[in-house]
């Protein structure tokens, strides 16, 4: 059996998904969790706070499986491929992309970075090492370019979301394209 937070999550999820953020109340979670309006209100004061609570567990689990996922490669070209793949995936996945943050509310949108940090954190390590060993093209900045690729993965997780049953044709496009901006001449 589910826990009450696990239930109100889930239902929100479900109508955010089917309706959109700014379509959804907190009489509609309740209704759909099966729980009174009072005990939805007991966990959560609204629904940007239900779903950056979700998005936050999320992010927990899908950032231990990023790092496992470019811990087993060794090469630089290696690494941002598996980052790609596991961005897909997750997007096929959830269906929703990298942004579904942008719809909630300032304050719950700050505390999501852990993510977005973490994704810069393995492109950042990716370009120092195939900088380091030859691989990568050494006048990229490191800074710029981290936020060039990830904004790249952003419209890969767009287009999956949109078209999961083509997630393996547009995660190959977006490493082709993310590995012919990095790699050396």
């Amino acid at each position: 059996m589910a826990s009450t937070k696990e239930r109100i999550i889930e239902a929100a999820l479900t109508l955010v998904g089917e309706r959109g953020l700014s379509d959804v109340t907190m009489i509609d979670v309740a209704r759909s969790a099966g729980i009174a309006r009072q005990t939805l209100y007991n966990h959560y004061p609204d629904i940007d706070s239900i779903v950056a609570d979700a998005m936050n567990q999320h992010n927990e689990a899908s950032i231990g499986q990023l790092r496992a996922a470019v811990a087993v490669v060794e090469s630089a070209a290696d690494k941002i491929t598996q980052l790609v793949l596991h961005i897909a995936q997750v997007s096929a996945h959830a269906g929703h992309d990298m942004d579904l943050d942008q719809s909630l509310a300032p304050e719950h949108r700050a505390a999501l970075t852990q993510f977005t940090d973490a994704i810069d954190e393995v492109i950042a390590d990716a370009i120092a090492a195939g900088q380091a060993d030859g691989s990568f093209r050494l006048d990229l900045d490191p800074t710029i370019d981290t936020t060039l690729v990830r904004h790249t993965l952003t419209g890969v997780s767009k287009l999956i979301a949109d078209s999961p049953e083509d997630a393996a044709n547009i995660a190959a496009a977006g490493t082709r394209t993310i590995l012919s901006g990095l790699t050396s001449r």
